[in-house]
């Protein structure tokens, strides 16, 4: 810690001392997570608020002045509502349209007495129409017709869903549709023909699905009422905050680019959690999101269809043609040089692939430094994975790669991932090429960025 200055030490020795005095105290055990708008929809690998406001809150105790908070991979958007009800602006990037969907949901505080009457009226207008489709008066002529809907949805849920749909579509007000809109989608998520405990798709075993009947509208309104109580919450924080105007601007795509909106040095401190490798193989985002985003009629851009999300997220597709030698002296990583042939010597594609995805999270990296402010802080999330029984410490690689654009790790903090346990550690120390060790902790990278 020789090298550190004394707002530095401060930061460490803060969090340091709290997990001195309780060995779990970042594993948060038994707390609510879904507080505030947080339990507004589930989300792969989502990141758990109270480590957000944990970062918020040691920031502010000692730079008080800090305004905008940055997130490159804001995933449903938890350290935007942190950051919101720490009084500060917020800016989330995520090329997920579901993401950014969630995030704007839950980023927007409704006045509660506005809402519940748009709750009552949703109420009604379904009940209605749910009458008079089942007598014949109303007939439902817009059904989707995406590839497959029939196999992950019988066709009275179909029929339930679009009559939902149809009765949000109603609603002139954009913040309220966008509330409703994620209730719907996580509606859509329990009542399709899925195995609901998995993000990936997979279809219910047949004995299960030929008893599978599911109560649609209870189950979208049971959602509406939960996330009631989320806004209220919500919004009366930010009124003790005095934050009645929150900002929030949400970028729609890559964080590699980002737009103008976005200028050098405006950002006084990232929390994020970027995801653990390409979406294919660690997390399956895509998977995960596409029935919802279909129903949603959710777009990517004008070239690239729902069903292709994976390959346009970070290490998506391969670029078989680079030359490997350069590439690795650009991103100056010794560590990820290392694991690259350990891999290679098992796997060459697989190789490339896991390759692939650190030139892609390097450039996000180098966008990020463009965008934080000398002397800000950022505090990343991360968990190390194995690939061809080859641990691969993404942490260590993180710092070495932060290095070329003048960003520096302070330190590292370990956090057990529910149901799972390591012993606790206090920096990057993974061996590489140990399989053993993999998924067990997510560790905490403390970055700075100097002059």
């Amino acid at each position: 810690m020789s090298n550190l200055t004394k707002t530095d030490k401060i930061l460490i020795e803060k969090l340091s001392n709290k997990i001195n005095r309780e060995k779990d105290y970042l594993d948060f055990l038994n707390s609510n997570t879904k507080y505030l708008t947080h339990g507004y929809h589930i989300y792969p690998a989502m990141m758990i608020p109270q480590l957000a406001k944990e970062f918020i809150e040691l920031v502010k105790e000692v730079k008080p002045e800090i305004k905008k908070l940055y997130d490159p991979f804001m995933g449903s958007g938890t350290s935007l509502v942190e950051g919101l009800v720490h009084d500060l602006e917020v800016y989330g990037t995520d090329i997920n349209p579901l993401s950014q969907m969630m995030s704007k949901a839950k980023t927007t505080p409704i006045e509660p007495s506005k809402l519940s009457r748009a709750i009552s009226d949703l109420e009604y207008s379904i009940r209605e129409m749910t009458i008079l489709h089942h007598e014949g008066n109303y007939k439902i002529s817009n059904l989707p017709d995406f590839d497959k809907i029939d196999f992950w949805f019988k066709k009275e849920v179909i029929i339930s869903l679009q009559l939902i749909k149809n009765c949000i579509n109603d609603f002139m007000d954009d913040d309220l549709k966008t509330f409703f809109m994620a209730s719907f989608s996580e509606t859509v998520r329990h009542v399709s023909n899925t195995r609901n405990n998995e993000f990936k798709l997979y279809r219910m075993a047949p004995e299960k699905l030929e008893n599978w009947s599911p109560n649609v509208n209870d189950e979208f309104l049971k959602r509406v009422y939960r996330n009631e109580i989320g806004n209220m919450d919500f919004y009366k924080q930010l009124e003790e905050v005095g934050n009645y105007s929150p900002k929030t601007v949400i970028n729609k795509q890559s964080n590699i680019k980002l737009p103008d909106e976005f200028k050098n040095e405006m950002f006084d401190i990232v929390v994020t959690s970027p995801p653990y490798g390409d979406s294919k193989t660690t997390v399956a985002y895509g998977q995960f999101s596409r029935l919802s985003a279909q129903w949603l009629d959710l777009k990517i851009d004008d070239d690239t269809k729902i069903n292709q999300l994976d390959n346009v997220m970070l290490g998506g597709r391969t670029d078989r043609k680079i030359i490997v030698n350069d590439v690795l002296d650009h991103l100056d990583s010794p560590t990820l040089n290392t694991v690259f042939n350990l891999i290679k010597h098992k796997d060459e594609k697989r190789a490339l692939e896991v390759l692939q995805f650190y030139i892609d999270l390097d450039k996000s990296i180098k966008e990020t430094t463009r965008v934080m402010k000398p002397e800000s802080y950022q505090f990343w999330v991360v968990a190390n994975r194995t690939v061809k029984m080859i641990s691969i410490p993404t942490d260590i690689i993180i710092s070495e790669l932060f290095r070329k654009y003048n960003v520096h790790h302070l330190y590292s903090f370990y956090r057990k991932i529910p149901n799972k346990r390591m012993p606790s550690k206090n920096s990057p120390t993974n061996k590489i090429g140990n399989h053993s060790v993999t998924m067990t902790s997510e560790i905490i990278l403390m970055l700075k960025k100097d002059y």
